[in-house]
């Protein structure tokens, strides 16, 4: 899990400047607080490492955990980082009004509005599996990919289980787009067995796959954090230090890197 220091300092540095400068803000306390959530140990210093954008390259992120974009940006690549949510974009926006390479639109994944092979790169952390509709994982996953140069990168993350199933929850956590289960709960993301991630990508004819990973952290801090909700949020700074990196079938997320063809 290399890496992860790095996000740790641009993500309590973002909350630092915003608190001295603006005072108050949630999401500005949380970026101290709680630099990384569990999983995105496992998924943002792999996604940094494995896009491997250069500075001046154009990077196009479809709504990733905004942190990861800014870390790309400190790295001298230009990002563009959409998003479906305009609270999210508009608290961003206040979070990252100095980062001058950063670009911060309001858009739906399945439609995105920029032309064809405008990107250099492309990213997309923990997001498709949130995708409403059948297919739609793999139409978002499309248009990603149709605004990517032949060529380019992109990273792809999803959550993982031995078998594919729905996870419904009481409310909707993000765009409540009328999908519930029979006892009306809202649809909150598709977890993915490999066989699940295989008809992902046949679906999508525009990708090469040019590696696959399963990974969990251990001890699985993650599954402890995720049951004791929001207990644990306090350890969040120690997730780095306390847990490992390991591999396996029975992991919780899946790490693609893609090659637009």
């Amino acid at each position: 899990m290399r890496g992860w220091s790095e996000l740790y300092r641009v993500s309590v540095g973002l909350g630092l400047r915003h608190l001295r400068r603006h005072g108050y803000a949630r999401e500005a306390v949380v970026r101290v607080v709680v630099p990384l959530d569990p999983s995105r140990y496992l998924e943002l210093p792999w996604a940094l490492d494995r896009l491997a954008a250069a500075p001046g390259e154009a990077v196009l992120d479809l709504a990733s955990p905004k942190l990861f974009a800014v870390a790309l940006t400190r790295r001298g690549a230009r990002v563009t980082s959409v998003d479906q949510l305009e609270t999210e974009i508009a608290t961003w926006r206040t979070l990252t009004e100095a980062e001058e390479r950063l670009e911060l639109v309001v858009a739906d994944g399945r439609g995105l509005p920029f032309p064809d092979a405008s990107f250099d790169h492309g990213s997309s952390i923990s997001v498709l599996e949130h995708v409403v509709g059948a297919g739609a994982d793999a139409a978002a996953l499309a248009e990603l990919a149709r605004c990517v140069r032949p060529g380019g990168r992109i990273v792809v993350t999803l959550p993982h289980a031995l078998e594919p199933r729905i996870e419904y929850r009481a409310s909707a956590t993000y765009v409540d787009e009328g999908e519930h289960d029979a006892e009306g709960r809202a649809f909150f993301q598709r977890w993915y067995d490999d066989a699940a991630v295989d008809s992902l990508l046949e679906a999508v004819g525009s990708v090469v796959l040019r590696e696959r990973s399963v990974a969990s952290l251990s001890p699985n801090l993650g599954a402890m954090y995720t049951r004791t909700f929001p207990l644990l949020v306090p350890l969040g700074p120690f997730f780095g230090l306390l847990a490992r990196e390991r591999h396996g079938p029975d992991g919780d997320v899946v790490r693609l890197l893609l090659e637009r063809r």
